[in-house]
């Protein structure tokens, strides 16, 4: 897939770009969640040893996420399946392989570019629900026929009610996303570089939610001398989400479905309705759904530098170093609330940091020839290594003074510290070779032997080929 192809497109993230786009590769929306950052990607469908989700790789890096990439800077994507996937980077590709390329610079005058899109989204499906003057006949038919013991007089004359509360379009919301990025290109022969900018904004269709997300991106090439080139890839990435769901979508769209219909949303003095009624515990679905702050900050640094050195003809050193640095600030404040039959007497507070590092070695080498005109051949070996680790710390309490400062610290209840860290790592040997006769018949054959901390020691190596 191309960078025209995703140009077009009116999305917010990779996985939502490449959806249809790419044979074989399904895309699954996991929700409707601004972000959509639980997007499914199957490349070879479900089922390996420890889950089905492919290896992503940008610039060479392997990556966790696809999404932090902003579609704009992407110059093309391709899938590796199959042997193609596991030859080249053995275990770690045996659901597959998603290789994102970003835009490069190019010999020639500044060329500015400003990608904008803006673009609504709304629910294009509402399930058919009774509103007040149906629901008053039908709970008349069911007085009638005995089902009500003591039934109420409020219902007596459908005439008189109105169409009372649509709780299921009071949730729901049009919601507005914009994009903005702006880039520069350019460069001499001897200096190329791409940078970009950009801003994104995403409502969520349940009311309160929300996305955004910063994104900085530098990329670099720079002929030192005829036999020494410099590569540099540099990408910062700032993330916002604030979801204002209690309990879970499920449950709050379930709550705006059975909620009767004769329940205002407010009081008269601004407050939330209370939904009281004998064996009825609903609670205001609007409540529910605004009174939690549910809050995620993430911010991410990767990119790569790599050498590559000529020493002689054909025969090519690459050296190339990559990191991916990470941290995240996850919140949920529950505030004290009364909505009649609903009651929260205490509030809770809990937040976790997380961070986590990543850094990968490759080097190799790299050798083309030609027999005569019709024979060409080209062999590589090479070695990487990489290591990754994570720590967190989160924090819970109950009973804080006041709704208005979410510190778990000072709450009166019983603290509950959390903390934990891990981290990861593997060394790879590999060579490949490349036979090509008059353009017409080509031959390759990969060889790689990988070693694995996630594994004993008498299972830790294997080869593939």
């Amino acid at each position: 897939v191309d960078s025209k192809s995703l140009q077009n497109r009116p999305v917010t993230n990779v996985s939502n770009a490449i959806q249809g786009l790419l044979p074989g590769v399904t895309v699954i929306s996991g929700t409707g969640q601004p972000g959509n950052d639980n997007t499914t990607i199957r490349v070879r469908g479900v089922g390996t040893l420890n889950n089905s989700n492919p290896m992503y790789v940008v610039d060479g890096l392997p990556v966790s996420s696809i999404n932090e990439v902003d579609p704009s800077d992407i110059e093309n994507i391709s899938v590796l399946k199959d042997a193609s996937a596991t030859a080249i980077y053995g275990a770690q590709g045996s659901n597959g392989v998603v290789l994102i390329t970003t835009k490069r610079g190019k010999a020639g005058e500044a060329k500015f570019t400003y990608d904008g899109m803006f673009a609504v989204q709304r629910q294009t499906k509402r399930l058919d629900m009774m509103n007040l003057r149906e629901y008053a006949t039908y709970y008349n038919d069911l007085a009638n026929m005995g089902e009500i013991s003591d039934p109420s007089n409020y219902y007596a004359d459908p005439s008189l009610l109105g169409v009372g509360t649509n709780w299921q379009d009071a949730i729901f919301q049009t919601a507005l996303q914009h994009q903005h990025q702006i880039s520069a290109q350019g460069g001499t022969e001897k200096i190329q570089y791409y940078v970009s900018a950009s801003y994104m904004d995403q409502d969520g269709t349940i009311i309160g939610s929300n996305f955004n997300r910063y994104s900085f991106r530098a990329n670099l090439d720079a002929q030192l001398k005829k036999w020494l080139k410099l590569g540099l890839t540099a990408t910062y990435t700032a993330t916002g989400d604030d979801l204002k769901l209690a309990d879970s979508d499920e449950g709050l769209i379930n709550y705006s479905l059975t909620t009767l219909p004769d329940i205002p949303i407010y009081n008269l003095d601004g407050s939330y309705a209370t939904v009281v009624r004998e064996g009825y515990t609903n609670p205001n679905p609007i409540a529910l759904a605004m009174m939690d702050d549910i809050l995620l900050d993430r911010q991410k640094l990767t990119g790569n530098i790599f050498f590559e050195v000529t020493p002689i003809k054909n025969l090519v050193r690459h050296a190339e170093l990559g990191y991916d640095i990470s941290s995240s600030k996850g919140e949920r404040y529950k505030p004290m609330v009364d909505l009649g039959g609903w009651v929260r007497s205490s509030n809770e507070s809990n937040i976790q940091k997380n961070s986590s590092t990543f850094w990968q070695l490759k080097n190799y080498v790299t050798y083309s020839g030609n027999i005569g005109d019709k024979h060409h051949y080209t062999a590589m070996v090479g070695q990487e290594c990489w290591e990754s680790s994570y720590d967190f710390t989160s924090v819970f309490n109950s009973g804080l003074p006041s709704d208005e400062v979410h510190n778990p610290a000072l709450g009166t209840g019983t603290p509950t510290i959390n903390a934990g860290f891990g981290s990861s790592s593997m060394a790879s040997f590999f060579t490949r070779l490349t036979y090509n006769y008059a353009d017409r018949y080509l031959g390759t054959y990969t060889y790689r032997y990988d070693g694995s901390s996630n594994f004993g020691p008498e299972n830790r190596w294997a080869g593939f080929h």
